[in-house]
């Protein structure tokens, strides 16, 4: 099994500066259909957008067409690995919607 590494840095600019740099954590999406596994580096506190959005990028998924578990609860956009107490390594499950009605 092949997996590849992708770094999202955090492109929101906080009002406040910090002295210490934001606290990063790696987590694997792993693909429910094939197993594949992605590894991606995000912000403590970023939000999963980020990392969804590269997900989709790099998998060539329609956003609308997806949805990522964590502990058996959908993931948000707007929540971060801190609000989900994420820890480093922990896996994501991509569930890809299967077309049809």
């Amino acid at each position: 099994m092949v997996s590849s590494s992708t770094t999202i840095s955090a492109s929101t600019a906080s009002k406040s500066r910090s002295l210490t740099p934001q606290r990063k954590i790696t987590l694997k999406v792993k693909t429910q259909q094939d197993g594949r596994e992605d590894v991606y580096k995000i912000g403590y506190n970023a939000h999963m957008k980020k990392l969804m959005d590269a997900c989709c990028t790099k998998r060539n998924f329609e956003k609308d067409t997806v949805r990522f578990i964590f502990g058996r609860k959908e993931l948000k956009p707007r929540q971060t690995p801190a609000q989900l107490m994420m820890e480093e390594g922990d896996i994501i499950d991509l569930v890809t919607e299967q077309g049809g009605g």
